[in-house]
């Protein structure tokens, strides 16, 4: 990563409500830490979701129990048995390669091994995410072009056996 691309990421970090960001690329990580605020009340909404820079083709599947440990959203979208594909970045979420165009994939579609899924787009770069085993999309769990968090549960998938 060049400085300048290190400092408008700085910059754009400061400026947000974030209070930890950690990016990897080509294979140097780069960590930006704040202090935490006391509590976020519902007075308080975040601000615009900053854009990472980061690689695009990771997908970590994990069990569900790993996805959400109280037992929230994720675990009750993907179903007993699923995993979820998360948001590697802070992003936008887009199903297709380009407006009007097919999604990437859809719910009942089987996928294999770095097959792109979906587009996080995060500062003006679009982010593909490729699966990392081969397995069959049971739901998708985001909106296309709604924002997403970084770990957040794009998909509930099931892997293929």
């Amino acid at each position: 990563m060049d400085i300048e691309r290190l400092q408008e990421l700085i910059r754009v970090f400061e400026n947000s409500s974030l209070w930890e960001i950690e990016i990897e690329e080509s294979g140097r990580r780069v960590c930006l830490k704040k202090g935490q605020p006391a509590a976020i009340g519902p007075a308080v909404q975040p601000a615009p979701y900053p854009q990472a820079l980061a690689p695009a083709q990771q997908m970590h599947p994990q069990p569900q129990a790993e996805a959400a440990p109280q037992g929230g959203a994720a675990e009750t979208a993907a179903g007993k048995g699923a995993t979820t594909i998360n948001s590697p970045m802070v992003g936008v979420f887009y199903s297709s390669p380009a407006p009007g165009e097919e999604p990437f994939v859809k719910p009942g579609d089987t996928v294999s091994e770095n097959q792109t899924v979906c587009i996080v787009e995060a500062m003006k770069l679009m982010n593909e995410v490729t699966a990392k085993f081969a397995a069959t999309i049971e739901k998708v769990l985001v909106e296309n072009g709604e924002p997403v968090e970084y770990g957040q549960p794009l998909f509930a998938v099931r892997a293929l056996e």
